[in-house]
């Protein structure tokens, strides 16, 4: 028994003695990575609901694998670094970079990650709405990545929902915040009150196949914008979608709005609506900064009264294939703030045409009202466009308008358009305020035609007087 233990201990001993100066192999390969198990890690909780001082932090798990017959090493860092609102531990160590992570063959380590955003800093830069951060994997030589999405501040949040039945926002205090979509369905109302701040992550829309009542007023306008809160991107364009109605959505209404910084303002698609009812009625508002279109009707029926559009990449308003529109009273004006155009700010057209030859590929029924507006622009041959081609409804009229135009249909016999040429009209259109100035202020100034039903005030809840002016605003001179 003696010599026999002694023998068992010789083979352990040997047999340490290999596997310990035996070393471990990994695959060095680029056709070996790692696998991980989510390509996106959502943080859903509503945060700020924690008590005072005390950041919650809901923790979630990744799972890194091997999939190799090798070793495998591989290097995990959080985009963000020491100043990510997440936190990062990975086999029990925490961190914002890990390198050289060995994972053995056909095994796998574990990645936790927390958020920790502050609900009692207001400071946009440290809490934001949407906190946004990823975790970059780099394993020979491949490069891979998890997007790592939470929500920042005290809000309701919408993640890719619907609203089913009649429902309404009326909180003023806490925003209401949009990722992926709201969508409101058929015969169904959404009623944004007076107060209500609405922002969107980026290529969010308001889908509307139901009804929206937006019901703003001059002193607490709803503003729709990006999640972006900080200075620099307080007036950028393109940073979420807009709304979006289509069929069968009839009758919605927008009033006192401050429709902002997204890719198009007002998108009313393909959808004539029931005999007799607009698809949507826009009043007092103002669409700025779309990286497309502020007002867009595609065989819609569209009204609009002393709103204003402007500061748009492509048109402040389009009419395309057809549809009946009323635009009275409001100001279609795009600068050189921050886009190069070369097609007029304002178009309305009958027909669908090749891009390469122009050609006619289809027409349409058109219908259009266009009177007391001002088509203002920096093109210098001129800011509006009509595409005649197809049928057009009678009445269909441009009158009473100011127009940078050099097409002389829209100053013939019988017309009360005013050219518009050099000067400025507005106090300060750079900055969004296109009030009438006082030194020209006689270009549009009781030339407007009065109509029925009167249209009272102006964009500001201002009295229009017994001659009105032409545009949103009522000139103060």
């Amino acid at each position: 028994m003696k010599l026999f233990s002694k023998y068992i201990l010789l083979v352990i001993g040997i047999y340490l003695t290999m596997t310990a100066c035996r070393k471990e192999q990994f695959t060095t390969s680029a056709a070996d990575s790692v696998t991980v198990n989510t390509d996106t890690l959502w943080f859903d909780t509503v945060f700020t609901r924690a008590k005072i001082g005390v950041p919650l932090s809901v923790n979630k798990q990744i799972i890194v694998k091997n999939p190799s017959k090798k070793s495998i090493r591989t290097r995990i860092t959080l985009g963000g670094g020491a100043q990510s609102h997440f936190r990062l531990n990975v086999d029990g160590e925490p961190g914002h970079t890990f390198q050289n992570v060995e994972i053995f063959p056909e095994d796998s380590v574990f990645l936790f990650v927390e958020v920790h955003p502050d609900p009692n800093n207001n400071s946009p830069d440290f809490n934001p709405l949407i906190i946004r951060d990823s975790l970059l994997f780099n394993t020979n030589g491949n490069e891979s990545k998890t997007i790592l999405i939470g929500w920042g501040q005290d809000a309701h949040y919408i993640f890719r929902d619907s609203i089913e039945t009649d429902t309404t926002w009326r909180d003023t205090k806490l925003p209401i915040v949009v990722y992926g979509y709201c969508y409101v369905k058929p015969d169904v109302l959404l009623t944004i009150e007076k107060g209500v701040q609405v922002h969107f992550a980026p290529s969010s829309w308001l889908f509307v196949e139901g009804k929206v009542d937006i019901k703003g007023s001059k002193e607490e306008p709803v503003i729709m914008q990006g999640d972006r809160l900080q200075p620099e991107w307080e007036e950028r364009a393109g940073q979420w979608g807009g709304i979006w109605i289509s069929h069968p959505s009839y009758g919605s209404t927008i009033e006192h709005a401050t429709i902002k910084n997204g890719t198009v303002g007002v998108y009313c698609d393909s959808t004539p609506g029931l005999e007799g009812e607009r698809n949507v009625t826009l009043r007092k508002t103002m669409i700025r900064n779309m990286s497309f279109d502020g007002i867009s009707g595609k065989g819609s029926t569209l009204y609009a009264e002393n709103c204003v559009s402007t500061n748009c990449g492509r048109f402040t308003f389009l009419g395309n294939e057809g549809g009946d529109y009323t635009l009275i009273h409001n100001t279609f004006y795009t600068g050189g703030r921050d886009f190069s155009r070369q097609n007029p700010t304002f178009a309305y057209l009958s027909t669908r045409r090749d891009p390469l030859t122009n050609a006619i590929l289809q027409r349409y029924t058109l219908k259009f009202n266009f009177l007391n507006n001002i088509i203002d622009g920096i093109n210098s041959e001129g800011e509006i466009l009509g595409d005649l081609e197809g049928t057009i409804e009678t009445p269909s009229v441009v009158d009473y308008n100011v127009l940078r135009s050099e097409d002389n249909f829209y100053f013939g016999p019988g017309s009360n358009n005013v050219r518009k040429e050099g000067e400025n009209l507005f106090v300060d259109a750079l900055n969004y305020n296109l009030d009438l100035d006082s030194v020209n202020s006689s270009i549009p100034k009781d030339k407007a035609i009065s109509v029925s039903p009167a249209i009272t005030e102006d964009h500001c809840d201002r009295l229009r007087d017994a001659k009105p002016d032409i545009g949103s605003f009522e000139c103060q001179y």
